[in-house]
């Protein structure tokens, strides 16, 4: 794990004794392909690093009746994922799910909060990485955001110029 780990994105410009005392407050997990790691709106205690395997970043949306997962992103190994645990109100903003078999390492907000006032040069990095993180997710939303509104609005200027002229 620990090799894995030290070469995902946020351990970047950490000490090796950094890396081994945030790493120390770690604990692994497996996931089966399909299973959520969290869901949308559940509170945020803890935070991931995708050793291996893959997990999309969904939003849940009802469609013809039926709830589906639109994946937003895939996270693969060395990936950060659920940094609403250390974002207020610590709430996740996604769902995460496993694509296939694959393991994580969790880190609980209040054991990093701890670590990061023990020793600042690790919060620093740190936060660092995990702004990272959060400005390329919100750089992927608001493109997301943008081309279905640039759809929206082709759609409705399509259904415009459709339109009988208007009786004087």
């Amino acid at each position: 794990m620990d090799a894995l780990l030290r070469q995902g994105e946020l351990f970047e410009g950490l000490s090796e004794e950094g890396f081994r005392r945030l790493l120390a407050t770690g604990k692994s997990r497996t996931l089966q392909a399909g299973e959520y790691l969290f869901r949308l709106g559940d509170d945020a205690t803890d935070f991931y690093v995708l050793i291996n395997g893959k997990v999309d970043l969904c939003f849940p949306m009802r469609l013809r009746g039926a709830v589906k997962d639109v994946t937003v992103e895939s996270v693969g190994a060395g990936q950060a994922l659920g940094w609403s645990a250390l974002v207020k109100p610590h709430r996740f903003t996604l769902s995460a799910r496993a694509t296939e078999p694959s393991e994580v390492a969790g880190f609980t907000r209040r054991v990093l909060l701890e670590l990061f006032e023990a020793e600042p040069s690790i919060g620093y990095a740190f936060f660092t990485k995990v702004s990272e993180v959060v400005g390329f997710r919100l750089h992927t939303f608001q493109a997301l955001w943008v081309r279905e509104l640039q759809r929206a609005l082709e759609a409705e200027t399509q259904r415009l110029t459709e339109l009988p002229p208007a009786s004087q």
